[in-house]
């Protein structure tokens, strides 16, 4: 009966550890997300591949369409929480700045406004609303629950293998 009861305790342990890890993951894919969200990602080409909200192309600050494959991007700035008047105050400054390319100064530049538009947002309008995103907290939580879970096997065995040397 004790070992039938040490192995479920295991199995928990095992299913413990193995949801800890996804929690890591989420957490680490969330925070990810939330950190670059308002970050303009400048690049050179038409590739966007980190996960900002908006790219521009440094070489005639053209706003790139960077949407999942088969949905229409508007080649627009499109930023969470943004009213239309401050989306075309952060476009009037790309083209104004963007016609003979961006330098490293005038893509601060457009940032700095970006910034500075996104303090002005209440909680409630930013991409994930009023919710504080919760990526460092599941990333620690991840690991308390995969820090109990080894525990909880450690344990287990201890005492499973205390028992065989009781009755061997």
């Amino acid at each position: 009966m004790r070992l039938l009861l040490g192995i479920l305790v295991a199995f928990g342990c095992v299913a413990l550890t193995a949801t800890a890890g996804v929690s890591v993951l989420v957490g680490i894919a969330e925070q990810r997300h939330a950190d670059r969200a308002y970050v303009v990602g400048f690049v050179p080409g038409a590739g966007c591949d980190d996960g900002h909200e908006l790219y521009l192309r440094t070489r005639d600050g053209a706003v790139l369409d960077c949407v999942t494959a088969g949905l229409l991007g508007s080649r627009r700035v499109n930023l969470p929480g943004f009213t239309e008047e401050q989306e075309e105050q952060v476009e009037e400054l790309v083209e104004d700045l963007g016609g003979d390319g961006l330098s490293v100064a005038e893509q601060a530049e457009v940032q700095g406004l970006v910034d500075r538009l996104v303090a002005q947002l209440p909680p409630e309008q930013r991409l994930y609303g009023e919710y504080e995103v919760w990526g460092s907290g599941r990333i620690w939580r991840g690991v308390r629950m995969a820090l109990a879970g080894v525990i909880g096997l450690v344990v287990v065995f201890w005492l499973i293998a205390r028992s065989g040397t009781r009755h061997g």
